[in-house]
């Protein structure tokens, strides 16, 4: 996703995102292949990539389940999608939340008991129920739950989440099976729904798979290959360019010292983008497919890369593939010490997002 000229070039400020919808498509199909019903999470703005999208696109491949964090995030996706369950994981924090998501047509997750007393009054309304099967964060205590608790509500959902799918040997994952399986007996009328990316690509089996950070293009597995397609590229313009001799600092707290005569690239995105203030100086991005190393330290606009052996020369005004598709969003995440998640979520409100391959 490095091509010189590119939709949006003249409006898209120093930097920009580039989301393949297409690219995203493919990956549903590719979960769906997994299992029976997938859902999409979308919370934070469906991972930075612009919720109300995705939801479009996935909905042309026929997805109808949704999940979101917040009440407002629900709101939000209720816009775009009429006919579709929209799923709410932090559950009614209040009376007020839980009237308001009767209103809007979403259907909370309870995760505790004083989220199912405020739920009371609305009952007869479908709920989902959320029971720790082990990550011991949110949900019912799987060893004090009685069918007697939901006398009377509408359950048409039971999950629990994985901790450990992205390993797949992880001896975890089918303790969490077994659990969850025998939680499933107290809810005979309700869906389950206890697979993510890595679970569903992985075999494990529910009513309802929940796709998300694979949705994404991002590696749900730790110990193997990436089998999605990358779905965004964030880009940076080539704002400054300077030859710097042997033996010079480069950037805040001259961190980086030219070994020889070193033709610098400052690209026109930081951490004020997302671009994370410490990715290492083994990082790389990439100008038509041609890797360069970045050097110095991330400030919070910019960003230096050694650009010495870029044939031909590199030009202000070239756009410079931070990840993508040369440089894949796993690589530049292992780099800064975090993961796919982190980044696509972190990516800043003023960069400009173009959409592709719709």
């Amino acid at each position: 996703m490095t091509d010189r000229s590119r939709v949006g070039d003249s409006d898209a400020g120093l930097a920009r995102v580039t989301v393949d919808l297409g690219a995203l498509r493919e990956n549903y199909r590719r979960i769906c292949h997994a299992g029976t019903r997938t859902a999409a999470v979308v919370k934070a703005d469906a991972y930075g990539l612009g919720a109300i999208r995705v939801v479009e696109a996935v909905g042309r491949e026929g997805c109808r389940d949704f999940f979101v964090a917040t009440e407002a995030e629900g709101i939000a996706v209720r816009a775009a999608s009429r006919d579709s369950n929209i799923f709410v994981f932090s559950g009614p924090p209040d009376a007020r939340s839980a009237a308001s998501m009767v209103r809007h047509g979403l259907t909370p997750v309870l995760n505790d008991e004083q989220q199912l007393d405020r739920w009371r009054e609305h009952r007869e309304t479908p709920v989902a129920v959320h029971v720790d099967t082990g990550m011991h964060r949110l949900g019912f205590d799987r060893g004090t739950l009685a069918a007697s608790m939901f006398e009377g509500f509408n359950v048409g959902l039971v999950i629990s989440h994985l901790a450990c799918a992205d390993d797949p040997a992880h001896p975890m994952n089918q303790q969490q099976v077994d659990r969850f399986d025998a939680i499933r007996s107290l809810f005979p009328n309700a869906l389950g729904s206890l697979a993510n990316s890595a679970g569903a690509l992985s075999g494990i089996g529910a009513d309802m798979t929940r796709a998300g950070i694979a949705l994404y293009g991002g590696n749900p597995f730790s110990t193997r290959p990436n089998p999605m397609l990358p779905v965004a590229a964030l880009e940076a313009r080539v704002v400054g360019l300077r030859t710097v001799a042997a033996g010079q600092p480069v950037g805040y707290g001259s961190t980086y010292t030219t070994r020889q005569a070193t033709r610098i690239a400052v690209l026109g995105a930081g951490y004020a983008d997302g671009i994370p203030r410490g990715l290492s100086q083994d990082a790389r991005v990439a100008l038509e497919g041609l890797r360069l190393p970045v050097v110095g330290r991330v400030s919070m606009d910019l960003l230096h890369v050694d650009a010495s052996n870029v044939e031909g020369g590199i030009a202000l005004g070239d756009w410079v593939e931070v990840f993508g598709r040369t440089v894949k969003i796993d690589e530049t995440a292992a780099w800064a010490g975090t993961i796919s998640y982190e980044l696509l979520t972190r990516l800043g409100s003023r960069l400009q997002r173009f959409y592709t391959g719709q």
